[in-house]
């Protein structure tokens, strides 16, 4: 039988990436058969062909980057390489592949995929009396891009055993699926895919079990995907278990449970402490509950509770009015719906109160400036659409012997990375003495009523608003001391106080006949106005009135909005009370 010593190999380029051929010797077998060795420094490889009733392949050696074009031919892959070594066997009792791959890379052209030092272990088994193939895989090593999922080294083999097959109906199914990431997430399943051009639908899915520990779970599979929604670096603990089965058109049970879990947001936007929650039903009729020992909302701390649902064709349906002591008041879901009616704009509904607070406790546990009075609100129907959180109705705060009424409050994207507010505010009535002594402005007496219409807030920060201020010259009493004078003198834009020094220094404080201030913000300027023109061609701030009659005139009617906050920041910081100042107002 023909035998070639000293062969030579050449792979079409669109195979594999090598300047020179590969040297080959070919040899006869006992039994008809032949050995095929190939040898180079980036391919080791062995062939032996056994009369047409067996044929095995060993790779003692394969550098994957010689493979990049092949590979690129067949996967959206950009960059490959990594060792490589196994060995496959084929005859009539059915097929055996096991590879080892170290070290390996690869990188896909979008870059939304990608690996690098990977250790994996893959078997494909097939036997003839079998009608799929089984597949084993284990990976020891190395980190994992899957779009917005970021894969850790793990902390021990992760593993993937199922049998793959196809359908007549042109289904492909993963049957006695069993996944394994230890510490994080372990799993029974079976599932059946359709593939139709170049996407893929699910058909069925059956999730025997699967146990979770919230805490593996969320760093290895869950991080990722929550730091591009806007959830960074959030620390969750706790167990998740469960069952499920669903098919495309048919009947669906679900049946999980989630104990001891715990959340907590780094930026301090909320917690959740001790919750437990179990759903279980079909997609017919279920029921869903809900505890917590612990929520943490902005800051605020809200007694523990309870809630429980209802699913049917409608939705989600909150069955019980959910009670939350927040401080001596309460937030209260009287209502809360999640429809699944199609021409409906927006798929939640709530009806929300809060219960009358202590508004001195809740700035102090915001870190505010301290305010009294009380606050309450009503929001009969809270609806989200698109990550859009709308509130009709309003809150009503009576704070400074008077009240401020907030209404049309849109809410996007709340605890997003640019969660963006809009909101109508109106100010009746407010006592200015307990008002100034509370942001330590300097003293003012007498009452002011104004609104900040179109305020709209991104990152918590005003970009837009027309915001006015201004008193009621039916006041009893109407004065204004020095320190209050120079602060308004500054927020006016340069504006001066038309008295003299000397008179300044001997007063402490002044009567006024009327005052206001305007601010339209919009693309980061502010523009200035008072309560009327002044014949020097600025406008008034103050108009003073009796002896000693005092003026306060800006003369700037553009400002730089982050200056003109960080000169109130500067105000307030330094608000210590003047000589014979009586602050009043709400606080001590």
């Amino acid at each position: 039988r023909p035998s070639c010593t000293r062969g030579t190999l050449r792979l079409p380029e669109s195979w594999v990436a090598l300047d020179t051929p590969l040297p080959v010797v070919l040899e006869p077998l006992a039994e008809e058969g032949y050995r095929l060795i190939v040898s180079h420094p980036d391919l080791e490889a062995e062939l032996n062909w056994l009369g047409g009733q067996r044929l095995d392949i060993r790779v003692r050696k394969l550098d994957s980057e010689i493979l990049q074009p092949l590979v690129a031919s067949l996967l959206d892959v950009s960059a490959v390489g990594g060792a490589m070594a196994g060995q496959a066997t084929i005859d009539e009792q059915g097929f055996q592949l096991d590879l080892v791959l170290e070290d390996l890379f690869f990188d896909s052209k979008a870059g939304y995929f990608a690996g690098a030092g990977l250790d994996l272990e893959v078997g494909v088994n097939h036997s003839s009396d079998q009608t799929g193939y089984v597949l084993n895989m284990s990976q020891s090593a190395g980190e994992l891009l899957l779009g917005p999922v970021y894969l850790p080294p793990p902390v021990a083999p992760v593993t993937l055993r199922t049998e793959l097959g196809l359908t007549e109906s042109g289904s492909w199914t993963a049957r006695d699926l069993s996944f394994s990431d230890p510490g994080a997430l372990s799993m029974k399943a079976e599932l059946s895919v359709r593939s139709e051009g170049d996407t893929w639908t699910l058909e069925s899915v059956r999730l025997d079990s699967l146990d979770a520990d919230l805490a593996g779970l969320w760093k290895r599979w869950l991080d990722g995907p929550a730091a591009a929604a806007g959830f960074p670096e959030l620390e969750a603990s706790g167990l998740v278990s469960g069952s499920l089965e669903w098919a495309a058109g048919g009947k669906a049970r679900i049946d999980f449970e989630g104990v001891d879990i715990d959340l907590n947001d780094p930026m301090g936007r909320f917690g959740l402490k001790g919750f437990a929650v179990a759903v279980q039903g079909s997609n017919r009729a279920s029921q869903l509950e809900m505890s917590w020992q612990g929520l943490q909302l902005m800051g605020l701390t809200l007694a523990p509770s309870a809630a429980e649902f209802h699913y049917d064709e409608v939705g989600w349906r909150l069955l019980n009015p959910v009670h939350m002591g927040l401080l001596d008041g309460a937030l209260v879901i009287e209502g809360l719906a999640w429809l699944q009616i199609e021409e409906l704009e927006s798929k939640l509904v709530m009806d929300v109160r809060i219960d009358p607070l202590d508004l001195a406790a809740l700035t102090g546990e915001l870190g505010l400036p301290e305010l009294g009075g009380r606050l309450a609100g009503r929001f009969p129907g809270v609806t989200y659409s698109d990550g859009r959180l709308a509130f009709t109705g309003g809150i009503d705060v009576n704070a400074f012997s008077g009240r401020i009424g907030v209404a049309d409050l849109v809410v996007e994207r709340l605890f997003g990375s640019t969660p963006a507010l809009s909101a109508q505010v109106d100010m009746d009535r407010l006592d200015l003495l307990e008002l100034t002594g509370a942001f330590g402005f300097g003293r003012m007496e007498g009452q002011a009523s104004g609104y900040v219409h179109g305020l709209r807030l991104l990152d918590w920060r005003p970009v837009a608003m027309d915001a006015r201020l201004y008193t009621h010259d039916d006041a009893p009493v109407r004065r204004i001391s020095q320190r209050a004078v120079d602060n308004l003198s500054s927020l006016g834009g340069g504006g001066s106080a038309l008295i003299s020094g000397t008179v300044l220094r001997v007063f402490e404080d002044f009567p006024y006949a009327r005052a206001g201030l305007a601010c339209r913000l919009e693309n980061n300027i502010c523009r200035i106005d008072g309560v009327a023109p002044h014949e020097s061609g600025g406008f008034l701030i103050v108009e003073g009135r009796g002896l000693p009659r005092l003026d306060v005139v800006g003369h700037r009617r553009l400002v730089d909005w982050p200056r003109l906050t960080s000169q109130l920041a500067a105000m307030m910081a330094s608000g210590s009370a003047e000589p014979g100042e009586n602050h009043g107002g709400s606080g001590p």
